[in-house]
């Protein structure tokens, strides 16, 4: 917000150290040098901890509800042993097999048998046998939003439809879907260096997970005693005791792909035997509640807190007396909230133990440290703009600098809306109006007493509406103010910098002005123009105060649902 033309002399003769107040080196716009992001960070987290809690929660909530209709899979596992059998050729007495050796397996060859199970042709075998094309488990999907709204563009162009699929090719195609839907839920991995395979297959039921595994393992056995009847039978004398054996075993093997039972029937043809068929799963597998439970919960914890410092990083808030100091190179403090009911004019001399009337007197330990060896000072309280509690606190600081003054004066200087003077004048016959426009130079300023050494200037007199071209930085009332100077004490309450430049004509004249701003409220932005306005025209900033101002009707309301 642009108060003035923005005019900052490089010789400001207050821009030095200042009794009562901490120098603050603000450093370029952004230096941190008392503070981490991190630690400003933490800051925002705690500000929004409720809403990050509610955006966790909800997350977790998110996930509990994922758990509840997702389709539970099962998983069940049989384990296959790779055993090279030694291979003797038709006719071959005993001290030939005596002396033969079983042939030796490596890496390459044990993950190659991987890819032999999870093979097509391996599967396809399992796929027909047990009619897994009427499956509605693994039949294919309905389109989705997106390919109904593609196909609907298609009709529209029709360039772009694709040409339509006779009866056998949908059924060829569904059958594929089939086929791959199947295929997709199988695993087949080798456990850690041994010649052991894992086969395991995610079924929709126990019943399912196990048959379908068993009958992938029986179908690889099948396929290895296939692969050594056809090489028996290339050999020059076959017998045919081993073509009966070998039925034998292939029929076997066939029993068990169609069952889904493995039996305790021998291979002695196979290369490779179970050494653990797939048994029922006891629970699903699919989905595992409590890493998506607290998936949900990390990345709602993740997200909130990523949001809130891409809030916090556009966030241009007053939040602390620190940030203040770092951002700005003035001091500032907090005047607390007032909790023991209403916060009026008198409070701070009506309930002296609470913490507002402490901040208070803090800040009149820190003006009398500014004024120096002068008996008296002149002070001037103004925010940036209205509804800032400024009124407020000059009617509060006032009141104590009474109890340690032999004459105090306070100004209501906002002659727009005079709250003070509705307050503690409202039959006055005369104002601060009149004298700024009265032509005479000379006149003092009206007085009203109050209580003991305290007395009060009303803003306009009663009935009366101020003239919009009253002017603070008249002829009349600065002479008047430099009789006073020096001979009693002054709180001038003047109007907000964004309703009127009368604190930037009559600046200069006072001890010092003081800025009054909302905790939470006020943005740094305003505070900066606000300085840079001030001092534009020689005015002396002591500091900031910072109200904490009350909690909105709705805080008010959700405290009151707590208690």
């Amino acid at each position: 917000m642009n108060y003035s033309s923005m005019i900052v002399r490089p010789d400001d003769p207050h821009d030095g150290p200042r009794p009562g107040f901490e120098t603050a080196d603000p450093g370029p716009l952004g230096h941190d040098p008392e503070t981490t992001l991190i630690g400003d960070l933490i800051a925002a987290v705690r500000r929004q901890a409720l809403a990050l809690a509610l955006w966790v929660l909800l997350c977790t909530a998110a996930g509990v509800a994922y758990v509840l209709i997702a389709q539970p899979e099962f998983v069940a596992a049989a384990q296959i042993a790779l055993e090279p059998r030694v291979r003797l050729p038709p006719g071959a007495d005993a001290a030939a097999a005596a002396a033969a050796t079983a042939p030796t397996l490596d890496s390459a060859q044990a993950e190659s048998q991987v890819q032999v199970i999870r093979s097509a042709r391996n599967l396809r075998y399992v796929f027909d046998t047990l009619g897994l094309d009427k499956d509605p488990a693994y039949a294919a999907k309905g389109p989705g939003l997106v390919s109904r709204t593609l196909a609907r563009i298609s009709g529209l162009l029709p360039f772009l439809a694709a040409p339509p699929l006779s009866p056998e090719e949908e059924a060829m195609r569904a059958r594929e879907i089939a086929f791959q839907n199947f295929s997709d839920r199988i695993q087949v991995k080798r456990l850690g260096q041994s010649y052991v395979l894992e086969v395991s297959f995610r079924g929709l039921t126990p019943q399912d997970a196990a048959r379908l595994t068993n009958a992938i393992a029986a179908a690889y056995i099948r396929d290895q005693v296939l692969v050594r009847a056809a090489s028996d039978q290339r050999g020059s004398e076959f017998l045919q005791g081993r073509i009966a054996l070998i039925q034998a075993q292939k029929k076997a093997a066939d029993e068990a792909v169609a069952t889904g039972v493995i039996t305790d029937f021998q291979f002695p043809d196979s290369d490779a035997r179970i050494v653990g068929a797939a048994l029922r799963p006891l629970a699903a597998a699919y989905p595992q509640t409590k890493l998506i439970l607290l998936l949900g919960a990390l990345f709602g914890l993740v997200s909130g807190i990523g949001c809130i410092a891409v809030l916090h990083s556009f966030d241009r808030t007053v939040r602390s007396p620190a940030q203040i100091r770092r951002m700005l190179g003035v001091d500032s403090f907090v005047v607390p909230r007032f909790k023991g009911g209403r916060l009026t004019e008198t409070t701070a001399l009506d309930r002296p133990d609470s913490d507002f009337a402490l901040a208070l007197r803090r800040l009149r330990t820190v003006l009398f440290a500014v004024g120096g060896e002068a008996r008296y000072i002149t002070v001037g309280l103004v925010s940036c703009r209205t509804d800032e509690g400024c009124s407020t606190l000059s009617a509060n600081l006032a009141g104590l600098l009474s109890t340690s003054s032999d004459r105090v004066v306070l100004v209501d200087a906002d002659l727009r809306d005079p709250e003070l003077t509705r307050r503690f004048a409202p039959k006055a016959t005369a104002g601060l109006e009149s004298l700024v426009l009265s032509p005479v130079i000379g006149a003092d300023l009206p007085e009203v007493a109050l209580a003991g050494t305290l007395s009060f200037v009303p803003a306009v007199a009663a009935g009366r509406t101020a003239n919009p071209n009253a002017f603070l930085g008249a002829h009349a009332m600065r002479a008047a103010l430099a009789r006073v100077n020096g001979k009693r004490d002054l709180v001038l309450d003047l109007p907000p910098l964004d309703a009127s430049s009368d604190a930037q004509a009559i600046g200069h004249m006072l001890t010092g002005i003081v800025l009054v701003a909302s905790l939470n409220r006020t943005k740094l932005d305003e505070l900066s123009d606000a300085i840079r306005a001030l001092r534009s025209t020689d005015c002396r900033v002591l500091g900031i105060v910072l109200n904490d101002p009350a909690p909105s009707r709705k805080a008010r309301r959700q405290a009151s649902a707590s208690a």
